[in-house]
Order: C-alpha cells, then structure tokens, then sequence
C-alpha cells in the first residue's frame, strides 16, 4: 500500500448502473485526500448475458469502452483515474479483485454489494466478504439501489462520520485510518457505542439477568457510565483539529446504530476475519448494519483470519 492510507482506490465495476453506486463515495475521497481511482472491470471466462437487467462486458474491448467513459466522466469533475480490464481465466473475481488491488498497491477497494437478499444477494455478498478477507486492507462498500440520481459519478466527500465500537481494543485499531480520513475531508466524528438493555441481552448473558434482575441493570448502568467515560477517553486521542463527539445508546445494536446512521453520510468501523461467510451474512454487525443503512460502510479487517470462510 501506499504511504498516505487514500492515496488510491480500487474500484471493482461489473458495467451496470448498480455497480456504479459506490463511485460518488470513492470519487468524493480520491478528490478531497488527493487519491487517484483505479476503475476496474474482471473479465470472467464465461460471463453472462445480463447483469443485473443490463448489458453484460463479454469482450476485453467493451469493457475498456465502457471504463474509459466512466474514466471521462470523472476527469471532467476533477477526479485522477485509469482504467484496467483483467481477465479472470478460471480464478474467482474476488481473487481477482484482491490481487489487483496488491498490483496497484491500492489502500482501499470500494465496491457496491448486492446483498438484499435472495441468491444473488448471497452471491455478491459472498465476493464481498472475500474480497475483504483476501485483500486484507480496507473496503469501501455500499448497499446497491441506495442511490437512484442520474449523477452517479458525481464526487460526493462525506462529511459525517460514524464510527461504532464494540468496547474491545480490537475496534480501536480503527483510529489511525478514522483520524486520517476525517482530516482530508474536513469531516465531523461520531464515536458510538450501543449497551444492551435487559430485553436485549444475549442468550448466555440473559440466563443470570432472570434470576438476578435488579443487579443485571445496575451493571448495565454501569456498562454505559463506562462506556461513556470510554469514549470520551478516546475522543480526547483524536488530533486537535478534529470535531468529535461521542454517543452512547441502550437497545439492540443494529437498531440503534442504524438509527444513528440517519445523520451520518459513512460509517467507519472495523470487522473481524473470524466472522466468516455466516458471520458475515446472518451474524457480524457490519453485514447486518448494511441491510438496515442507506449510507457506504468502510471496513478495516483486524483479528484472526477464519479459513473456513475461504
């Protein structure tokens, strides 16, 4: 990778509309961290017809076509870009993805996923969370059919950050490239955390709260003045001249996150590798706090690596 963390951005394009979702996010970053984008299309060896009721890029020559307007686009709204078109051969695209994304050294892949569900939301959302694994780096991602303007190469730099924690050191390693991104855009920072409530706790955890009630919401209380103080903590290791404030909520954690992210324009958080295909589907935050939020998300893999997933 490259020194600064946004000197560049891979971003996978498949040729549809959908796809090109994730572009005024990216765009946004490159142009206000002085990055470059690298749009890039994986040829497969047998590729459909369609993709997702459009026109699919069966040809090395229609896919540097459609690239290089994408590239034109975007270079008429300020923004550095090249193109590349690899052929995929036998190898899987998010394998694809993920070494190209090492060739160019990029820092971060961005990418639309098409997770809503269904098959297809299965499959892409499988390519994402490869991708994530494989790459090792950051992945800038956003649901697909979020953004239905006609101006989707537009540069749109977000603003609003949030950034959740889940109170363990691990979701900490999330601050060098948080800090860094909210100074090259001039953005505000909101650190998050969501305590359970009683109604809200674990299966394993809720078993004492039955038999012991008035002292499971004491520590509750507790959790969340240390939660609060927590933040606080962390909020104060932020360089000078960034706006941060902290929150804390009680209720269930997508919920609450999700109603946050009502005011927020990106989420930045980190994701354990150890999730794996069903974490990431059905069981990790970032998986499920995309199905609920209309905003990219940004994660940062920390943790051990579940092999399984691969």
């Amino acid at each position: 990778m490259t020194t600064k963390p946004f000197n560049r951005l891979l971003v996978a394009l498949d040729g549809s509309r959908l796809a090109e979702e994730i572009l005024p996010t990216a765009a946004g970053i490159a142009h206000r961290c002085g990055g470059e984008l690298v749009l890039l299309h994986v040829l497969e060896a047998a590729p459909p017809e369609a993709i997702h009721g459009e026109p699919h890029l069966t040809t090395a020559e229609a896919a540097a076509r459609y690239l290089e307007a994408v590239a034109t686009d975007l270079r008429q709204a300020g923004i550095v870009c090249r193109v590349a078109v690899i052929a995929a051969d036998h190898a899987a695209v998010a394998s694809c993805i993920a070494r190209q994304a090492c060739a160019f050294e990029a820092d971060v892949i961005a990418l639309t996923t098409h997770g809503s569900g269904g098959l297809r939301g299965f499959l892409f959302g499988r390519i994402a969370q490869q991708v994530l694994q494989e790459a090792e780096r950051p992945t800038l991602v956003a649901r697909a059919g979020q953004r239905r303007s006609a101006s989707l190469r537009v540069p749109v730099p977000p603003q609003r950050l949030l950034v959740p924690l889940g109170g363990e050191p691990a979701s900490e390693q999330v601050f060098p490239l948080a800090w860094e991104l909210a100074r090259c855009l001039a953005a505000q920072v909101t650190l998050a955390r969501v305590v359970p409530t009683l109604e809200r706790l674990s299966l394993t955890e809720s078993t004492p709260a039955v038999f012991l009630p008035t002292a499971t919401a004491a520590l509750l209380d507790l959790e969340r003045q240390h939660a609060a103080e927590d933040l606080q903590r962390l909020a104060a290791s932020a360089p000078a001249d960034l706006a941060v404030t902290t929150v804390v909520r009680q209720g269930d954690v997508i919920e609450e996150l999700a109603r946050l992210a009502q005011r927020a324009d990106l989420v930045v958080m980190t994701t354990h590798g150890r999730a794996g295909l069903s974490g990431w589907l059905a069981g990790s935050v970032a998986a499920r706090l995309l199905e609920r939020v209309t905003i990219p998300l940004l994660l940062v893999p920390v943790g051990e690596r579940d092999e399984s997933a691969s």
